[in-house]
């Protein structure tokens, strides 16, 4: 990948320029700093920690020079999504409620991030509380995606996928239950890594105002946190970082094979792009074949016309109560009655809200009768992974959609081949559908569309077979073509 400046580097081509002395740290951090001021249109890094990260930049460097110890990501200056703590560091979940929220501690992934050498010197921007699927709040503004600022970024890790695109920072870590890190990924042109649920801690999410002491310490059983990147190298380095324990704290360490294949005529994929219960967009549509088409063409087995266990229909149908059954849950005892009442008004107009007013009501009963079917199905998916290393899917059934603030968010409409589709879940339907699973899964470029838009492709591996769903990310990116620097001046190429 002949990214031209370094601001547009992966993160693992940069680590290697520090250690060979080709710049510094601080000299990094000003470039990424530099980017951010040049184009303020993009509102991507919301908050800024400069004068600290500059800091610890100089000491990076000072060890550096004199040949001291050093981890796998020492002087890389890095962001976070404004959703996880950040010791110091304004934390505001995208509320004016959290406004001056300052945490004295970091987030366990950020914790790693930091052991390992890393600079944290901002914040990306989010919905507030991470509830809706593009970048935006009254506090923070919009973030506007760098291939048209007509359009949204995706959400909720928008302004994460934004800033990477857009040359800002070197890696950025982002939350995901529905698609919040691959839906931004897909729409802005990058990698996005949703790993298998549970091998990266969550715990240290910014508390929702109100919140019962000792919420955070629970882990919902959808979401997860990870990293969005330049190239799928950059992925596998922050896993590997993200999967250790801190020395002094312990914990376990999850086994994360390496990919049983390392080059195109080694891989078997399995490609799932249609199914009756939804269409895709014919111009996303396009550019995903073709890429499977450059796959073969490099000597990827790639098979077309199998449905996976359950199909779109019922794993859409089994994210939804499952996911809104643990959104309800943190809504806090108001919010939780205030979301029932306005499901309750809705669920005769909307066959989701019906759904989603269900969710709210579960039994632990229920509950578990869910999750057993959850089980369930992912044995039976265990079977398509004998036989293929990935499935491959739309990330998402569109390129990035124009903005659209209009309230409230379930009347939401975008229109596709003549008809009117409901942003929820129409948008996130492909990758709800794995992370009901809890699937890994990456979000990678393949290319734009007919429009100049980038088409993202979902990746999806077997539990804990991660660094399969990197490599094959990889290998399809060198086939269809992977990162590309976005125009940067707010208008389509």
């Amino acid at each position: 990948m002949d990214t031209g400046p370094i601001e547009f580097a992966t993160a693992t081509q940069t680590l290697a320029g520090l250690r060979r002395g080709e710049f510094t740290s601080v000299e990094l951090l000003r470039t990424y700093l530099d980017r951010i001021e040049a184009r303020p249109w993009v509102n991507a890094i919301v908050t800024l920690d400069a004068d600290r990260a500059l800091a610890e930049a100089r000491r990076a460097d000072e060890i550096r020079d004199a040949g001291g110890p050093t981890g796998p990501l020492h002087g890389l200056p890095i962001t976070v999504k404004h959703d996880q703590k950040v010791r110091g560091v304004l934390s505001t979940y995208g509320s004016e409620s959290l406004r001056d929220y300052v945490p004295e501690d970091d987030a366990e992934a950020v914790a790693r991030l930091r052991g390992a050498g890393a600079i944290v010197f901002g914040r990306s921007n989010l919905p507030e509380f991470a509830t809706d699927g593009q970048a935006y709040n009254s506090l923070h503004g919009t973030t506007r995606n760098p291939w048209d600022r007509e359009r949204t970024t995706g959400g909720s890790s928008g302004g994460s996928a934004a800033a990477v695109a857009a040359g800002m920072t070197a890696l950025d870590i982002g939350s995901d239950m529905g698609g919040s890190i691959r839906i931004p990924a897909a729409w802005c042109g990058v990698f996005g890594l949703k790993p298998t649920w549970g091998v990266v801690p969550v715990q240290g999410a910014v508390p929702h105002p109100g919140e019962p002491e000792g919420a955070g310490l629970t882990v919902p059983d959808i979401a997860v946190c990870g990293p969005l990147a330049r190239g799928a190298d950059d992925l596998d380095l922050a896993l590997t970082v993200l999967t250790t324990p801190r020395d002094d704290h312990g914990g376990l360490r999850p086994h994360l094979p390496r990919a049983p294949f390392t080059a195109h005529r080694e891989l078997r994929v399995l490609a799932w792009f249609d199914d009756p219960v939804t269409e895709v967009d014919p111009a996303t549509r396009e550019v995903l074949h073709t890429a499977c088409r450059a796959l073969e063409a490099d000597g990827a087995r790639v098979t077309y016309g199998v449905r996976p266990p359950g199909g779109l229909d019922r794993l859409e149908e089994l994210f939804e109560l499952l996911f809104m059954a643990d959104v309800g849950g943190g809504a806090g005892d108001a919010g939780f009655q205030e979301l029932r009442g306005a499901m309750r008004l809705l669920r005769t107009e909307s066959p989701m809200a019906g759904l989603h007013h269900r969710a709210l009501g579960l039994t632990h009963r229920e509950w578990l009768a869910l999750h057993r079917e959850r089980l369930m199905l992912l044995q039976a998916w265990q079977g398509l992974f004998d036989d293929h290393d990935v499935v491959v899917t739309p990330t998402v059934l569109t390129t990035a959609l124009p903005h659209d603030h209009s309230e409230p968010v379930p009347a939401r409409r975008f229109e596709l081949n003549g008809e009117r589709h409901p942003w929820r879940p129409a948008l996130t339907r492909w990758c709800g559908a794995v992370g009901v699973l809890g699937l890994p899964a990456v979000s990678t470029p393949v290319g734009l569309d007919r429009h100049g838009l980038p088409v993202g492709m979902q990746v999806v591996a077997a539990p804990y077979r991660d660094r399969s769903a990197i490599a094959a990310a990889r290998l399809i990116s060198e086939s269809a073509g992977g990162y590309a620097v976005p125009p940067l001046d707010g208008t389509p190429a």
